[in-house]
């Protein structure tokens, strides 16, 4: 067994995912197997404009519904991979992904029926409520009284997550969500190469559990075990038992010590593990980042997360607010401003004014 401590945890998770800069291609950065989560909407070009900055978005490069059934930026060439490795492999599967499955009898064929209804909906540009509309007719038992909407339509979370085996290509016109299918697409029916997918996990994020893992993509512990891949390593990070790629072993026990500041978003790949205790130790300021509603983006400086920010358009300023875990240097508070800079320039802003608080 390998033995490793969080700092070391954490300034690998720097490393290997190009906080350092050390990127040049936005197409081969090494986040995006997983994909960059998109929530709050146009944050993912903010991810990666803090790896490298001033960065495009190539045409090789789409959204997706994929993870967890939220919006991620992908390679394109990527999601057909994706959409097989994501598929439900049980009934078992489908109700730990989709809790409100339950209710639902043959989970696994439901969820198969509501791909091909999500397909042929799509094939030509629609909108959310629209493909909603046509879908809830077509699968209407996993459909229900949505009190919000005063309206019944296909369970949410099933809509989200049958979207990647759909096809389903996603843009952002001016506000508004425009949702297409690819053209040219092989709908899968089952799972497969699930073990590349948890090693690509534990590649970019670092050493997890099983349960970490099955959080993360969220399923269950019991759905991932059969198919763990047994040449993984065993480390235990602070005393707890963790598995990782045998590759990587090398880089994770001396990566470079983490240097600069860094404004990530709630959804940014840094902080999607689901080891928050072993990412900021603090249970008062976890309360303060991760939050049931509006979470706030994470101050990260030196590799460690050290506040948080939230920002507001003000005409074309951006108001960047940050609330520090403690004292900030001069020299930080300057680097704070200078990312804040470029936060406006991702925001459509000419310029931003940050104002600092701390708890």
């Amino acid at each position: 067994m390998i033995e490793t401590d969080r700092v070391r945890v954490l300034a690998y998770r720097y490393a290997v995912q190009q906080l350092d800069r050390s990127a040049i291609d936005v197409d081969e950065l090494a986040v995006l197997p997983l994909g960059v989560q998109d929530s709050p909407a146009g944050s993912a070009l903010q991810s990666v404009r803090t790896r490298v900055p001033g960065a495009e978005l190539p045409d090789s490069l789409t959204l997706a519904w994929s993870v967890r059934g939220s919006a991620h930026l992908h390679r394109v060439t990527d999601l057909p991979r994706l959409a097989a490795q994501l598929y439900p492999s049980s009934d078992a599967d489908v109700v730990a992904r989709l809790p409100v499955m339950r209710s639902v009898d043959a989970p696994l064929a439901v969820f198969g029926k509501t791909v091909t209804a999500m397909r042929e909906h799509s094939l030509e540009p629609t909108d959310r409520g629209s493909l909603s509309a046509a879908v809830t007719r077509d699968v209407p038992e996993a459909s229900a009284w949505c009190r919000g909407c005063e309206s019944t339509h296909v369970f949410y979370s099933l809509y989200l997550q049958a979207g990647l085996a759909a096809g389903i290509r996603l843009a952002r016109e001016s506000g508004r969500l425009r949702i297409t299918a690819a053209p040219q697409w092989h709908v899968p029916h089952k799972t497969t190469r699930l073990d590349a997918l948890i090693r690509d996990s534990l590649r970019v994020l670092g050493p997890g559990s099983i349960a970490d893992v099955a959080a993360y993509f969220g399923t269950s512990a019991a759905v991932l075990r059969p198919v763990w891949p047994t040449d993984l390593v065993e480390v235990s990070v602070g005393g707890k038992q963790s598995w990782f790629v045998p590759e990587e072993t090398a880089a994770l026990d001396s990566p470079a010590s983490p240097r600069g500041v860094r404004l990530l978003p709630t959804g940014d790949p840094f902080l999607q593990a689901r080891d928050r205790v072993q990412l900021l130790p603090n249970p008062v300021h976890r309360k303060a980042l991760w939050r049931a509603v509006s979470s706030p983006g994470a101050l990260l400086v030196d590799g460690e997360i050290t506040g948080s920010w939230r920002a507001k358009k003000a005409g074309s300023k951006l108001d960047v607010a940050v609330t520090s875990f403690g004292r900030l240097t001069g020299a930080t508070r300057a680097e704070v401003d200078a990312e804040a800079q470029q936060l406006a320039a991702v925001r459509g802003a000419k310029s931003a004014a940050v104002a600092f608080d701390s708890i």
